[in-house]
């Protein structure tokens, strides 16, 4: 027998009113927007792990060896991770995870002794050239469902969003960072 297909969701989680009413001050479209904007990541997460997982990757370490790759020269520790805005202990993890695995190495920096330089290896670049094209395949699929017009509201609606969090959260952790 034939299984059918699970419906894809066509409709966003809705947040009823009840909430406003419940806690005065909140707002149901913020919360459904939060909501779905969660499940998407999850979502997204979900399949960019899949198949990065095919390649003994992690999103977290193909994004280091992406920002390398990108810069096009070696890269110091604090660099790459303003670049990801993590922390410079989860940049020292990810980075032992990617040494062990041959795809970066670590290197004296010529004009700073206490500094190292982070460089992508030819087998990383050879890896990345296998995985991109499936990489980039599977996020044009996932996003098939919208217009080129839809896409680039949707950046700028997440670019608008993660502008206005980070000026909110820039006082507070500009001095924690390490930088």
């Amino acid at each position: 027998m034939r299984r059918r297909p699970v419906a894809a969701r066509e409709t966003p989680i809705r947040v009823g009113r009840e909430i406003e009413r419940e806690f005065p001050g909140s707002d149901r479209r913020a919360t459904a927007s939060v909501v779905n904007l969660v499940l998407a990541e999850n979502l997204v997460t979900g399949e960019l792990s899949r198949l990065l997982r095919r390649h003994r990757l992690t999103p977290a370490t193909f994004n280091v060896l992406m920002i390398l790759r990108g810069a096009g020269r070696p890269l110091c520790p604090h660099e790459i991770g303003e670049r990801r805005l993590v922390t410079r202990g989860t940049v020292t993890g990810l980075l032992d995870s990617l040494e062990r695995q041959g795809l970066v190495r670590r290197t004296p920096h010529p004009e700073d002794g206490r500094s190292l330089l982070i460089e992508i290896t030819d087998k990383a670049g050879a890896r990345l050239e296998r995985l991109l094209p499936a990489h980039y395949g599977g996020e044009k699929e996932m996003l098939s469902c919208l217009t080129a017009a839809e896409k680039d509201m949707l950046v700028r609606l997440l670019g608008k969003i993660q502008g206005h969090l980070e000026a909110r959260r820039e006082p507070r952790e500009s001095g924690g960072r390490g930088r």
